[in-house]
């Protein structure tokens, strides 16, 4: 299995500057454009002051109603930013909402990560939005690579 389950855990909101495209997962396979996007990010974000250069993020927020490979969503390819850190030009801010949060490793190439999905949708079904983390973005296609996954959980209360 390439996706395992950790710990229900509560995350800090994350402010990140980044790239936000709207685009179906096959347009997203076919143009490689998310791909393209994090390229950008990573040959900017040593430029940008208040810039993490750790890992990056990508945000996926799904419309309500249902998802199909063919289906558009907002993909957000984004590095945490400081509190302090001026927004650079030609880049977007979002915040990643604190809460709670199922994490999940999957553990392979990138181009394996539907495996992964596969998984989380079945114990968690469709959601408002994915996380992923990406750690090492120099690895993603290496056999040991690991892509942190975020999913959103309810607490019992909600």
């Amino acid at each position: 299995m390439s996706a395992i389950p950790s710990a229900i855990m509560e995350r800090d909101a994350v402010r990140l500057f980044g790239y936000k495209v709207r685009e179906s997962l096959n347009r997203i396979i076919e143009t490689r454009i998310v791909g393209k996007l994090r390229e950008e990010l990573v040959e900017r974000r040593t430029k940008i002051p208040g810039a993490s250069l750790d890992g990056i993020y990508l945000i996926q927020i799904y419309e309500p109603g249902g998802w199909s490979q063919d289906t558009p969503f907002d993909n957000i390819v984004g590095i945490q930013a400081s509190a302090e850190a001026a927004l650079p030009e030609g880049m977007i801010e979002y915040v990643l909402p604190a809460g709670r949060y199922a994490r999940f490793v999957h553990r392979g190439p990138e181009s394996r990560i539907a495996e992964a999905y596969d998984y989380i949708n079945a114990q968690h079904g469709p959601r408002p939005v994915d996380i992923e983390y990406w750690p090492d973005i120099q690895a993603l296609e290496q056999e040991d690579a690991e892509i942190e996954i975020y999913v959103p959980v309810a607490r019992a209360s909600e």
